[in-house]
């Protein structure tokens, strides 16, 4: 009995611990920025990209890299792109040809305290740090021309925006329905919601929609497991909108064929030209 006792304790003690580390460390867990020295020259294998410094509501310079639809391509509109948790632009502007090559032009941000943005990250501030992206595209752009592409961590800001405005379409890429979720598939063990302090709630945001939504997701996720991209399936006007790529990963869906046909196709839809 004693041993059982002594054995009870132990693991509620070392389960008391975990949920204290969760709640004390959680934004050390979910961002994890590479920074760079405002002197940091990007180098890309790539034309036609320009580097701009944005700033948001609450004062904190972003750092964003423009790729243009490239030379004779007829242009179609822009992708706002926003990145997952780790690393910066110099890591995830790799992803440009994917567009640019479509006829969109490419716009990413650095979030706050990543690359050579200032600040240190938080949810509310990378929804503002989202939301200065936006309306510096609004200064150039029509807004019938903007798509949102959210990838993994970026697909909350995604969704948030999309929520708040009226872009032609968001792709999010590996969403997970909630932050709280991930966590806790992660783990394998069920923390409370009081543990939470970060929620990025794309089941939330989808609900609030006004545009078309679409979702790509790997059924061999290890990161964010492909039934919590699943559990958004429900919240797509359509749900041949919910793209599957079988023996996907979380970082590799662009080694893929089927997601470079289906992105060009999902592109097409409704541009207008």
């Amino acid at each position: 009995m004693d041993t059982a006792l002594y054995i009870f304790i132990s693991v509620l003690s070392f389960y008391g611990l975990l949920l204290l580390a969760v709640f004390l460390f959680q934004e050390r867990f979910v961002f994890q920025p590479f920074r760079l020295p405002r002197s940091h020259c990007f180098f890309f294998n790539a034309r036609g990209w320009e580097e701009r410094w944005l700033e948001s509501e609450d004062g904190v310079r972003l750092n964003a890299l423009l790729f243009r639809t490239p030379a004779g391509k007829k242009r179609k509109g822009v992708v706002l792109y926003l990145h997952g948790n780790q690393g910066n632009l110099q890591r995830w502007a790799k992803h440009q040809g994917a567009f640019t090559r479509l006829g969109y032009d490419f716009f990413a941000i650095d979030y706050r305290g990543y690359g050579k943005s200032s600040g240190r990250p938080s949810e509310q501030g990378l929804y503002a740090d989202g939301e200065a992206a936006y309306r510096w595209l609004l200064d150039h752009y029509p807004e019938r021309e903007i798509v949102l592409y959210g990838r993994s961590l970026g697909s909350g800001i995604a969704s948030w925006l999309a929520a708040r405005r009226r872009p032609r379409l968001v792709i999010l890429e590996t969403p997970f329905d909630n932050m709280p979720n991930v966590v806790r598939a992660l783990s394998r063990l069920p923390m409370p919601d009081a543990v939470f302090r970060l929620s990025f709630p794309n089941d939330r945001h989808l609900k609030e929609l006004s545009c078309p939504a679409v979702i790509f997701a790997g059924t061999r996720d290890r990161i964010v497991e492909y039934r919590l991209s699943q559990r958004l399936r429900p919240l797509l006007e359509r749900p041949e909108d919910f793209i599957t790529i079988d023996g996907a990963g979380h970082r590799n869906l662009d080694t893929f064929p089927k997601y470079h046909y289906q992105l060009e196709q999902v592109l097409s839809r409704g541009d207008g030209r």
